[in-house]
C-alpha cells in the first residue's frame, strides 16, 4: 500500500488515446520526471495540461490529469497521463516510470486500494467490473446499481439491525445484576426471524439475477432436418449455423446469441436427436442431451406430427418451423414460425422472454447477479433461522449465531472480509484497473 503503481489502464492494442494512471505518494514526482510542464511547475489539481512526454529520445503529445488524495478513485494522489494509444508506446512510458520509482501494480490493485481507502466497499468494485463487462441493457443496469452502492445500503441496514441486537446481548450478558428489562431469546429469535424474511425478499432475485448477467440458455432440440440451425440463424439474425437438406450435418452443438428487451439470450443448436451407429454422431447427441438439460427453455421443432419428441427439461416450446410450406400439423404447437421467411420469430422471441424472465423483477433496483453475494446471503440466512431454531438455548449461545450471521453480511460489503477473499476479487480484475 506504500508503493506507488502504475499501468496502463486502456485495452492492450492500438487506438486514438492510451491512458496510464498512477497511484501513491509519489504520482507527482515521478510523473513529473518526463511530463515537461510539470518540472518547474506544480499542477493545478483536477485541470487537464497539455504537454509533451519527453525522455531517452521518446517523445509524445499527452494530456496529464492531477487529483490529489483524498479526492481521487483510489484516495491517493493519481496521476493519469492520456498518451497516443500505441501498444509499444504505452509499455515503453510505463517503464520509464517503473524505473523512476514506481511499482507495475497487480491485477485490480487501483480498485482494492479504492476500497481499502474507504472510497468504495467490497461490492462497488465488483459493480465495476459488472459494468464494463455488461452484455445487455439489463446486465449494464444491475452492474451500474451495485456500482453505486444499492446492495452496499441493503447490507448495512441488516447489519445496522444485527449490531444493535448484539448490543443488547452484550449488555444482558455483562450486566446482569441491573433492574432493566433485558433482552431475551425469544426476542432475538423475532429479530432475526424479520431479518431472514428480508433476506429472503432479496434472494428471490437471484435466479432472474443470474440469467441477467449470464444470458438465458435457450436449447433447440428436434429430429434431424427439422429446420434447428436454420432457426438459431433466425434468431440471432445472422447465418452462424451451416444449413443443408443432408440428416446429421449438425453434429456437435453450435451457440450464438441474441438480445430481446433488454435480456441476453444464448441459443444452442443441437445434433438432431435419433439412434445412429456413427460414433462421431453419437456424441454429438449425448452432448445434445446434455445441454438440454441444462437449458432454461428447450424448443422442440417439429416439421410433421412424427417429429414432436420428449425431452428431459420441464420448460419445453413446441415449434413447428417451415409454415412457408403450408403443412398442417395433428399435434399440440405451441408456436408456428418460418425460419426462411422470419415469419413469427420476434413473436417466439416474446415467447422465450414470457417464459423464461420475470418481468417484474426486472424493475428492482436491487437483482443479486452475483454468485458470491448469493452465497454469502444464503450462509447469512442460515444462521438467523439456527437462532430461531435454538430460542430455548442460553442468550451467549445465540450470540455467536447472531455473530456468525452479522460477518457473513460483512463479507459482502468488505468490511469483514480476509485478505484471502479480497486477493481472489480482485485478481480477477483487469490490469490498469
Amino acid at each position: 500500500m506504500s508503493d506507488t503503481i502504475v499501468a496502463v489502464a486502456t485495452p492492450i492494442g492500438n487506438g486514438g488515446v492510451g491512458v496510464i494512471r498512477i497511484s501513491g505518494d509519489k504520482a507527482i514526482e515521478i510523473a513529473s520526471k518526463v511530463f515537461l510542464p510539470w518540472k518547474n511547475k506544480a499542477p493545478q489539481p483536477r485541470y487537464a495540461t497539455f504537454g509533451k512526454i519527453d525522455f531517452d529520445g521518446i517523445s509524445d503529445d499527452v494530456l496529464a490529469l492531477f487529483f490529489p488524495a483524498p479526492h481521487s478513485f483510489t484516495g491517493e494522489d493519481v496521476v493519469e497521463l492520456q498518451i497516443h494509444g500505441g501498444y509499444y508506446l504505452g509499455q515503453t512510458i510505463v517503464a520509464k516510470l517503473i524505473d523512476l520509482g514506481a511499482r507495475m501494480a497487480n491485477r485490480g490493485e487501483f480498485s482494492k486500494r479504492a476500497v481499502m481507502n474507504g472510497k468504495m466497499d467490497l461490492s462497488q468494485a465488483e459493480g465495476i467490473i459488472d459494468l464494463i463487462s455488461a452484455n445487455s441493457q439489463t446486465s449494464l443496469k444491475a452492474g451500474a446499481n451495485l456500482m453505486h452502492g444499492v446492495l452496499k445500503s441493503r447490507i448495512e441496514t441488516l447489519q445496522n439491525k444485527l449490531t444493535d441486537c448484539m448490543c443488547e446481548i452484550d449488555v444482558a450478558l455483562d450486566y446482569p445484576e441491573h433492574d432493566i428489562d433485558y433482552i431475551t431469546t425469544q426476542k432475538v429469535a423475532k429479530i432475526c426471524d424479520q431479518l431472514s424474511k428480508e433476506i429472503d425478499r432479496v434472494l428471490l432475485t437471484s435466479h432472474t439475477g443470474i440469467q441477467i448477467k449470464n444470458g438465458v440458455k435457450v436449447a433447440l432440440a428436434g429430429n434431424p432436418n427439422v429446420g434447428k440451425s436454420s432457426l438459431l440463424n433466425a434468431l440471432v439474425g445472422y447465418e452462424r449455423a451451416i444449413v443443408t437438406d443432408i440428416a446429421g450435418t449438425t453434429r456437435d452443438t453450435l451457440d450464438a446469441s441474441f438480445e430481446h428487451n433488454g435480456v441476453k439470450f444464448n441459443v444452442v443448436d443441437t445434433a438432431g436427436l435419433r439412434k445412429t451407429k456413427d460414433k462421431i454422431e453419437a456424441v454429438g447427441i449425448e452432448r445434445a442431451e446434455n445441454e438440454i438439460r441444462q437449458a432454461d427453455i428447450v424448443l422442440v421443432v417439429v416439421e410433421k406430427d412424427e417429429d414432436l419428441i420428449s425431452v428431459d427439461n420441464p420448460n419445453v416450446v413446441v415449434v413447428q418451423n417451415k409454415t412457408d410450406l403450408g403443412k398442417k400439423l395433428n399435434v399440440k404447437c405451441d408456436f408456428s414460425v418460418s425460419a426462411k421467411t422470419g415469419e413469427n420469430i420476434n413473436g417466439l422471441k416474446d415467447l422465450i422472454f414470457e417464459k423464461t424472465i420475470d418481468k417484474e423483477l426486472l424493475s428492482n433496483e436491487l437483482i443479486l447477479t452475483n454468485v458470491r453475494h448469493i452465497e454469502c446471503l444464503k450462509q447469512a440466512k442460515k444462521n438467523l433461522d439456527l437462532v430461531k431454531k435454538n430460542q430455548n438455548d442460553t442468550l451467549d449461545c445465540v450470540a455467536v449465531l447472531v455473530s456468525a450471521a452479522w460477518n457473513k453480511l460483512g463479507e459482502i460489503t468488505g468490511s469483514t472480509a480476509n485478505e484471502t477473499i479480497l486477493n481472489e476479487i480482485f485478481s480477477r480484475f483487469c490490469l490498469g484497473k
